[in-house]
C-alpha cells in the first residue's frame, strides 16, 4: 500500500463567467513513494460512453443516471503509478477536494469566448428600433431558423442589420441569465424565456412581470426543473390570458404539473451534489486524516480558496446578501411572494415568517425538515402541509400531531410515509383505500406495501 503523507491543493480557478475547467491543481506527498506534483482535478462535458477520456482519464461523473458531465484528473507525465493505481488515487483527490463544496461551476467551456456588450457595440442600431418590436412568437422562431437573415417588414427593418442583430441574439441568450440583465433593452425578454436553457426559478420569480408564459411553455429544459407551484401558476396564467397550450401537456395538465419526471431527458446538472460522490474501496493507497476526520478533511488541504463556489446557488444564480435579499423581497407583489414562498430556502423562509403565506410554504416547499417544521409550529398549516408529498418526516412526527392534520379527506402526507404499525395504529381515524395506496406506492417501503394491501384487500 502506498501511504500518503500530504496533499496539497494549491490552486482552485474562478471566474465570473464560470467558464473554467480546471478547478484545483494538487500535489501529493508519500511516506514510501516519490510525489507527484501537479495532477490537474477538472471537469468536462460527457461526449460518448466510454470510461476513459481519449488520454487514459478514467471518468467519475457527478450525475451516475445522467452521466452529462464528468470529473477527471489528469497526471503528469513522469507519473509512474499504474493506470488502476491513477483511477484510485483521482477518486481520493476528487473525493477531499470535492466534499468541501469547491467543485467550479458545471458548464460548458465555450470554445471561443462571447464578449456579449462588445458585440452588441459593433452592431449599429437604427433610431426607430424597439426591442419590443421582436418579442414576438414568430420572431423567436425565426431567429432559430437556420436561414442568416429574418424578416420584420412591420417596422422596416433592413436586411444587414437584421442578420447582425439575430446573430448577437442567438449567441447572447445561451448565457447564463444573470450576465444579460443589462441587455434586456437590447435582448427580447420572450426569446430569454423561449431559448435560455439556464433559466432559474428564482429568475423567473424575480422577473415575473416580464416572463412570457406562452415562449417559456416551449423551453423544456427550463420545464424539466421547475416546480409544481410555478407550473400551476404558468397553465393558470395560459388559461387567464386565454393562450394555447403546449401540444405536450395540453391532454394531460395534472401530470405535467406533479412530475418531476415529464422532462427529465432535458435537465441540466449546474452544480454537482457532494453526495453523488460514488462510493470505492481503496486497494493501493492508505492515509490517515488524523482526529479531525470531516468531510473533506480541511486540515490536509492547505490553501483552501474562499470557497467561492458558495456564493452562488446551485443553478449559478450568486447568493443574495441577507440586506440585497431584503431590499428584493420589499418589491415583491402578491404573486412573487407565494412564488417564493413554495421555493425558497429555509433560511428566508425563517427571515419573512411573518410576511409569508405558511399555507403555500406547507403545501409546496420541498425543503422542510422536521426540525424546522418543529421550531416553527406556530406557523404551521397543517392542512397544507397534509398535501406536501416532496418532504421526508419521521413517523414519530406524524405520530405526534397526527390529529392536527385534516382527516375528512386523506392527507398524502400521511399516505407516503405509511408503515405498517403506523396504519395498524391510526386505521381508524384516517382515510385511506387500495387506489389511494397504489397512487403513493413508490413513496412507501416495499414490505410495509405489501402488509397494509393485504389489510386493505382483506
Amino acid at each position: 500500500m502506498l501511504k500518503i503523507k500530504n496533499i496539497d491543493f494549491l490552486k482552485v480557478v474562478y471566474d465570473d463567467s464560470l467558464s473554467h475547467n480546471i478547478f484545483s491543481i494538487a500535489n501529493i506527498t508519500f511516506s514510501n513513494y516519490a510525489p507527484v506534483y501537479g495532477a490537474l482535478l477538472y471537469w468536462q462535458k460527457n461526449e460518448t460512453d466510454e470510461p476513459f477520456t481519449e488520454e487514459g482519464d478514467y471518468k467519475f461523473y457527478y450525475d451516475m443516471a445522467q452521466s452529462q458531465y464528468f470529473a477527471a484528473v489528469k497526471f503528469p507525465k513522469e507519473c509512474k503509478l499504474t493506470r488502476d493505481q491513477r483511477q484510485e488515487l483521482a477518486y481520493i483527490l476528487l473525493e477531499e477536494r470535492g466534499a468541501i463544496g469547491t467543485y467550479s461551476f458545471v458548464t460548458t467551456k465555450p470554445k471561443k469566448i462571447f464578449h456579449i456588450k462588445q458585440s452588441l457595440q459593433q452592431i449599429t442600431f437604427p433610431e426607430h428600433f424597439n426591442v419590443q418590436h421582436f418579442n414576438a412568437f414568430s420572431c423567436f422562431t425565426q431567429f432559430e431558423a437556420p436561414s442568416e437573415v429574418f424578416t420584420n417588414e412591420d417596422h422596416h427593418y433592413d436586411r444587414a442589420f437584421l442578420k447582425e442583430y439575430k446573430e448577437w441574439c442567438t449567441a447572447a441568450v445561451k448565457e447564463h441569465p444573470t450576465k444579460l440583465e443589462h441587455y434586456f433593452d437590447y435582448l427580447p425578454f420572450g426569446y430569454v424565456c423561449y431559448s435560455n436553457p439556464l433559466l432559474s426559478e428564482q429568475f423567473l420569480i424575480d422577473h415575473l412581470q416580464e416572463v412570457d408564459f406562452y415562449a417559456l411553455q416551449y423551453n423544456k429544459s427550463v420545464l424539466a426543473r421547475l416546480s409544481t407551484s410555478f407550473k400551476r401558476y404558468m397553465i393558470h396564467q395560459l388559461q387567464f390570458t386565454k393562450k394555447t397550450i403546449h401540444s405536450d401537456f395540453s391532454d394531460q395538465l395534472e401530470d405535467f404539473i406533479e412530475s418531476d419526471a415529464f422532462y427529465s431527458s432535458f435537465y441540466i446538472t449546474y452544480l454537482p451534489e457532494s453526495d453523488e460522490q460514488i462510493e470505492m474501496d481503496l486497494h493501493f493507497f492508505e492515509y490517515d486524516r488524523g482526529l479531525n476526520k470531516w468531510p473533506g478533511s480541511e486540515h490536509l488541504v492547505k490553501g483552501i480558496p474562499s470557497l467561492t463556489s458558495q456564493k452562488y446557488d446551485r443553478y449559478g444564480d450568486k447568493r443574495p446578501t441577507n440586506a440585497e435579499m431584503d431590499k428584493k423581497f420589499a418589491t415583491y407583489n402578491k404573486d412573487q411572494q407565494q412564488l417564493f414562498a413554495a421555493n425558497a430556502e429555509l433560511h428566508w423562509i425563517n427571515r419573512y415568517r411573518n410576511e409569508l403565506d405558511w399555507s403555500i410554504v406547507c403545501q409546496y416547499n420541498e425543503m422542510l425538515t422536521e426540525s424546522f417544521l418543529s421550531a416553527h409550529l406556530k406557523y404551521i398549516d397543517f392542512t397544507a402541509l397534509g398535501l406536501n408529498t416532496f418532504i421526508e418526516l419521521d413517523t414519530s412526527f406524524l405520530a405526534k400531531h397526527f390529529n392536527r392534520f385534516d382527516h375528512q379527506k386523506p392527507v398524502p402526507l400521511i399516505i407516503c410515509h405509511l408503515t405498517e404499525q403506523f396504519y395498524l395504529t391510526h386505521k381508524d381515524q384516517m382515510k385511506v383505500d387500495i387506489d389511494l395506496l397504489y397512487k403513493y406506492m413508490d413513496c412507501i417501503d416495499e414490505k410495509d406495501f405489501d402488509r397494509i394491501e393485504s389489510y386493505l384487500i382483506d
